[in-house]
């Protein structure tokens, strides 16, 4: 297997064999909130739900979505049966953000046996099941190593070229405010209508704007980047970095270009 994304019908072939996370969420009216009662409601056929909000993030960071401390991230994976030498596929039904944030977490500290599910439930055609996550029937040890330079923080941010900054989120939302300079790539603008990954529109876009391994990309609490990074692994470019504070915390402490 090749890239970092697996297809329907590999998934299908290969269900037995692979731990399956689901790091859905709920769009509610405030924002968004954990996506547990949807997943009750349907998941993929031996899927466990991967908490983004308690158990894939610091609770104690002052911003939703923060990187969480390694331990806390060896914890959060063991305990659904995450393990060294497994093969985990993640998938949402969000659009592929959610879960790419879940697969740039493990890949980046570490765990590089770890897929994203191309077009998410909606590509999905096979029986679903319902019912409250169960315990993994396998588990096993998880061996994490801290990360990295993969990140960027707000200081550094403040000192880099504005053409060098990428905002992944949404057109409309890039221009209601973004970081002074940056540049607008939409992780929304890279799919097909059917939410499979448009490769060629990755390699294109991104060379239209000079995106490579010295940019940092953000969007508004680390989600659509990590769905932008995702995506150009995909491609087979070069990765960015991520500014993991994004517009959640550049608003706390600058004001926002506005256009």
């Amino acid at each position: 297997m090749t890239g970092p994304l697996v297809s329907v019908a590999w998934l299908r072939e290969h269900l037995d064999d692979v731990v399956l996370l689901d790091a859905s969420i709920d769009r509610t009216t405030d924002g968004f909130a954990s996506g547990l009662a949807d997943f009750t409601a349907e998941h993929l056929p031996g899927a466990r739900f991967a908490d983004i909000f308690a158990a894939f993030s610091d609770p104690g960071a002052p911003f939703l979505f923060t990187m969480p401390a390694v331990g806390a991230l060896e914890k959060a994976a063991t305990s659904l049966g995450v393990r060294d030498g497994a093969q985990v596929v993640v998938y949402d039904r969000n659009g592929g953000a959610w879960a790419a944030r879940i697969w740039w977490l493990l890949r980046v500290h570490g765990f590089t046996s770890v897929y994203v599910l191309d077009g998410g439930l909606a590509a999905w055609a096979g029986p679903l099941e319902s019912g409250p996550p169960e315990a993994p029937a396998v588990t096993g040890e998880l061996t994490l190593r801290e990360p990295g330079p993969v990140t960027a923080d707000f200081d550094e941010v403040t000192r880099t070229p504005g053409d060098k900054l990428v905002c992944a989120l949404r057109t409309e939302r890039f221009d209601a405010g973004h970081i002074p300079g940056s540049v607008s790539l939409p992780y929304n603008s890279l799919l097909y209508p059917d939410g499979t990954l448009d490769v060629a529109a990755v390699r294109s876009r991104a060379a239209g704007i000079g995106l490579d391994a010295t940019s940092v990309v953000y969007c508004g609490g680390g989600i659509n980047a990590a769905g932008l990074i995702l995506a150009l692994d995909a491609a087979g470019l070069p990765l960015p970095r991520m500014y993991d504070g994004s517009l959640s915390e550049w608003r706390t402490r600058r004001d926002i270009a506005s256009t």
